[in-house]
Formats: C-alpha cells, sequence, structure tokens
C-alpha cells in the first residue's frame, strides 16, 4: 500500500524501492499490478474470495412450471412463494405465461409446452398480448348460442325416431328427426343438435346395417315358429 501511495505521490520506483527497503523490480511489480488489476492486486491471491470485495451476487435459480392434478404451478426457486393456476382457466394461464415470457422470465419453449402451441406461435402471441391487451386471448369464434340440453327421456326419443325412420325410409336426415319429434313430442331440437347427438351415439353408422339385422332376426323368428 505504501508503496503505490508513495508512486502516486510522485516518487520514482528507486526512491520508493530505498525507502521501503524492498529491491527495485519488487516496487516495479507491485505499482504494474495494482495499475491492472486495482487494490485487489495487494491481497494473497492464495484465497478465493476477496476480504474486501463485495461478493459476487449468487446466480437466481431458474423458475421452472410443474403440472398438478388441478393447478399448474410456477417455481421461482429455492425459498421463493410458489404461484398457482387453476388447470382450467386457459385464458388466465396464457396470460400469465405470455407475460412472464414477455418479461423475459421464461423462455417460449417452456410456455408453448404447456400452451400447446409452437414456440414460433407461442412469440407471436406473446408480441400480441403486449400490443393488443388480454382480448387477443379470448376464442371469439361464436359457436351456438343457446345451450340445449338433452335429458336421458329426449335421447329415447331421439334413438326411437332414428330407428323408425331407418327402418320405414332406410334412411334419415337430422332436420326430418328435428321435425318428428317437434309434431309428435313437442321437443324442440335444432337439426344441428340432433345431427351432433346421433354421432356421439354412433348411430350414423348403423343405418345400413340395422335394417338388414332386423330382417335376419325376423326371418330366424318366422323359422322358430
Amino acid at each position: 500500500m505504501l508503496c503505490f501511495s508513495l508512486f502516486l505521490l510522485g516518487l520514482n520506483r528507486a526512491a520508493i524501492a530505498q525507502a521501503l527497503k524492498i529491491p527495485a523490480e519488487t516496487a516495479k511489480s507491485i505499482i504494474k499490478a495494482v495499475n491492472r488489476d486495482g487494490i485487489c492486486a495487494l491481497e494473497d491471491r492464495r484465497h478465493r474470495i476477496s476480504s474486501f470485495l463485495p461478493p459476487c451476487p449468487t446466480q437466481a435459480e431458474p423458475i421452472t412450471l410443474e403440472a398438478a392434478d388441478e393447478h399448474l404451478v410456477v417455481d421461482f426457486g429455492v425459498e421463493q412463494p410458489r404461484l398457482e393456476l387453476p388447470r382450467h382457466n386457459e385464458v388466465q394461464i396464457r396470460t400469465v405465461l405470455l407475460s412472464m415470457l414477455n418479461s423475459g422470465l421464461l423462455s417460449k419453449e417452456q410456455v408453448a409446452d404447456v400452451i400447446g402451441l409452437t414456440p414460433a406461435h407461442t412469440l407471436t402471441l406473446a408480441k400480441r398480448l403486449e400490443q393488443q391487451d388480454i382480448s387477443v386471448l379470448i376464442d371469439k369464434r361464436q359457436g351456438q348460442k343457446i345451450e340445449y340440453r338433452i335429458t336421458a327421456d329426449v335421447k329415447a326419443e331421439l334413438i326411437q325416431q332414428f330407428t323408425v325412420d331407418v327402418m320405414a325410409r332406410g334412411n334419415t336426415s337430422g332436420q326430418a328427426i328435428s321435425e318428428e319429434l317437434q309434431e309428435r313430442c313437442q321437443i324442440t331440437i335444432p337439426a344441428r343438435t340432433v345431427r351432433h347427438h346421433l354421432a356421439r351415439m354412433g348411430l350414423p353408422s348403423i343405418k345400413h346395417s340395422l335394417p338388414e339385422l332386423f330382417a335376419a332376426v325376423k326371418k330366424t323368428s318366422r323359422k322358430s315358429s
């Protein structure tokens, strides 16, 4: 410390070495090291940690996403709070994760894996969220505006009418069944809903085999009698 202080006061290296009773080359090396490395050059380099410099900041734990049964858990690392998002709240999950992506807290691959999109599409959606707000995440496709509740009794009438139409005409349609249920049972079901439930029950797949099966069973019954 005295060597470098005397150097700053203007003494030459030879004078410094003579005053401190050290070799001139040692004085030269001390001054050169401090000029290059700063004050830490005066420390014992055998120690890994400086005794007076502030410690280096520890690297933060990476943020992870964990899928639980009912929640998506955002884990911020050791001794940090965990953010739990209900898995059925798709818009909430997308809003939070895409916002974290825009802030650099999550990678596009992490977010894409959770929301089921490609990384490129995820990045595009994140930019749109930043520019246009949460409305870009809401599905604006308008489907059926009235929810038609199909009870077990209505399904029974639906199957019965389907069967009668197939046996009587060999074919049927959603519109025909809709009109027949309205006339016969005063049940109002749109043709689109009729076709939807017929398909869910797999009835269209038997409309050709049903008459054949009925004929075969009827023929067998006659032989038995």
